[in-house]
């Protein structure tokens, strides 16, 4: 006669590991930084907290936040400062484009005191009274907040509409909430609004951009034209400008492809110019010029 075996119950370091595996999943869901209050309403246990950091897998920062081996360094900066990542710091945590670095932006509630001292490179700035959290991620502010923040301190009216153009395009500020963004803003900022369009690929493109229509020319962004491809932007119909970034602009392959993008361009009678990254950012005047006598030129004769 067979005996049925009894189911195995799984040993203690069997569901301990399990516990620890899903711990880090869920810190890893949150960006590698959680108060551990916000945990345990995943169902996760102190003891299994304790477990972590007593094993080095977690490593506790300011009062109550655990982080992960790739947490980031601004953003437990921002915590022992009492604060979250703010501003800039926070926009570039989510890969928008941002000029300059201006250093650590540390948001910090209004009613908040006795804070410790920011160091040299860092500086604060108010958070909302009721700050909006996304995804979870309690270690930084809304893309919303972060984009006021940063246009409230942005001295350059071009480069602030850059970084809405970033975040725009990248879903992190959809267009249905731009009049929100704006109606929180001084009278003198909300002008800029008119200047957005979110079809940029990168913040290069749209300084250029908004420097071309300064111009009076018509400028379209991100065209799609016959046998090229996509372009960066085309005035007035017939001249194509790229902006070539140091990440997609560098490797052999991505040069041959825009030599023959470029000799295609003069087929189909269609002037073209391409700016470095550099020429953009320290020299949009020069760009300009350039542009000019190209525009100044006209379009080429039809053979």
């Amino acid at each position: 006669m067979q005996t049925l075996s009894a189911p195995r119950v799984p040993s203690f370091a069997t569901r301990a590991a399990a516990r620890e595996a899903a711990l880090l999943a869920d810190l890893a869901g949150l960006g590698q930084l959680a108060p551990r209050a916000q945990l345990r309403r995943l169902g996760h246990s102190d003891a299994a907290m304790k477990a972590a950091v007593d094993r080095g897998i977690l490593r506790p920062v300011a009062r109550s936040w655990l982080a992960g081996s790739d947490a980031e360094s601004g953003a437990m900066r921002a915590l022992e400062l009492r604060g979250v990542l703010g501003g800039e710091s926070a926009l570039r945590s989510m890969g928008v484009w941002v000029s300059h670095d201006t250093g650590l932006c540390v948001a910090t509630p209004h009613s908040a005191s006795r804070l410790p001292l920011v160091a040299e490179g860092e500086y604060r700035v108010q958070a909302r009274r009721r700050p909006q959290i996304e995804g979870g991620r309690m270690w930084r502010v809304s893309a919303i907040d972060a984009v006021e923040q940063l246009l409230r301190r942005e001295p350059e009216a071009a480069h602030a509409i850059a970084s809405v153009d970033s975040a725009v395009r990248l879903g992190l500020l959809p267009t249905d909430r731009l009049d929100e963004l704006f109606e929180r803003l001084p009278r003198r900022l909300r002008r800029l609004r008119r200047d957005v369009n979110g079809l940029a690929d990168s913040g290069v493109e749209s300084l250029l951009r908004l420097a071309v229509a300064a111009q009076g020319w018509r400028v379209e962004v991100q065209v799609q034209v016959r046998s090229v491809g996509r372009v960066d932007l085309l005035i007035d119909g017939w001249l194509i400008v790229e902006v070539d970034g140091y990440r997609w602009h560098s490797s052999a392959r991505q040069v041959a492809l825009d030599h023959r993008r470029d000799a295609e361009c003069i087929r189909q009678g269609k002037r073209h110019h391409r700016f470095g990254y550099d020429q953009v950012m320290n020299d949009i005047d020069g760009c300009i010029e350039v542009l000019r006598e190209l525009v100044r030129c006209g379009r080429p004769t039809a053979s």
